[in-house]
């Protein structure tokens, strides 16, 4: 019996779509960032530049600043990285709304409203503090509150509140640098106008992706094939060399004795499997008794005492 699987099919197109707000598990920093930028700021700072009726309407103020404020509490700030991060995570996502600002637009507006910016972002993480919040992201939040008003130590923990703040500015204006400072380096190195990982056109058409697909992998499969065939004929060359090898007669003299060479017997009795006759080489067997043959004795090392050979006779060559 097979194993069954839960479905898994890419192309259903579903009845309803789905909302953001079931992106993210109810508990996520997403919802909390984009409703206290929502709901706790004032953006009249920014909201105030933009007079102008003309051209295509702008992405939201309160989304860019939502979008901005979640990035960089994430460690995220060059802006490249957020324009890829609308596209590809679901957290993201549920901050934006299922918009998708390029990175072009993501820098404009960081430095369009650097100054309204820092001081927003300020006051969220300040209302995060308030709210009993130790940390927000990658931020360390001061978890102090204020006593009540009886309290003697109410001057006191006024004076650590303000220093929490000026931490968090702090904390702020660095955010600024990096993202300033990252969006330069990828300017130089990629370009104004291009992200810097885009893909071929080919990629984004489901029947050319399908189509490459398929190229490649026949490519491949020839490619391997190819590789398989010439593996074999290498190991046939090799063999018939070896063959070869085993066939040349020994060559050279032992103690001053003069060069000898062997021939193959062409006799009807005689092994034909080498240079000597195996015959002359084994224990019972005798010399070799062929008319055409003359006997030598032979001085090789690991031969028999005797050796088969044609001692100067023109059709079989000479010792």
């Amino acid at each position: 019996m097979s194993k069954v699987f839960r479905p898994w099919d890419v192309d259903e197109v579903w009845l309803f779509p789905a909302s953001v707000q079931d992106f993210v598990p109810p508990g996520h920093i997403a919802h909390l960032i984009r409703e206290t930028v929502r709901e706790g700021l004032d953006l009249r700072a920014i909201l105030s530049q933009y007079d102008e009726e003309r051209g295509y309407p702008p992405y939201h103020p309160g989304m860019m600043t939502a979008l901005l404020l979640y990035a960089y509490s994430q460690g995220i700030y060059s802006s490249r990285r957020i324009d890829r991060a609308c596209h590809e995570r679901v957290d993201f996502m549920a901050v934006t709304g299922l918009s998708y600002p390029d990175f072009r637009t993501i820098s404009e507006f960081r430095k369009r409203h650097l100054g309204a910016l820092s001081g927003l972002f300020v006051q969220v993480l300040g209302l995060c503090r308030k709210a009993g919040l130790v940390k927000l992201g990658h931020v360390a939040l001061d978890g102090t509150k204020i006593k009540a008003n009886a309290s003697k130590h109410k001057a006191m923990s006024y004076g650590r509140m303000k220093g929490a703040e000026e931490k968090l500015a702090a904390e702020v204006a660095g955010w600024m640098k990096k993202a300033a400072a990252q969006d330069a380096a990828e300017d130089r190195q990629h370009g104004g106008d291009r992200r810097g990982d885009e893909l071929p056109d080919w990629v984004a058409n489901k029947e050319r992706r399908l189509a490459k697909i398929r190229e490649a992998k026949a490519a491949l499969e020839a490619e391997a094939q190819a590789a398989a065939g010439g593996q074999g004929e290498g190991e046939d060359s090799e063999a018939a060399a070896k063959r070869g090898r085993k066939r040349q007669p020994p060559s050279g003299s032992a103690r001053g004795q003069r060069t000898t060479q062997f021939h193959r017997s062409r006799e009807p009795d005689h092994e034909d499997q080498g240079w000597l006759h195996p015959g002359l080489q084994r224990p019972g067997r005798g010399r070799c008794r062929a008319p055409n043959h003359c006997l030598l004795r032979s001085h090789q090392p690991g031969h028999g005492q005797w050796a088969a050979a044609a001692l100067n006779r023109p059709d079989q060559g000479q010792h």
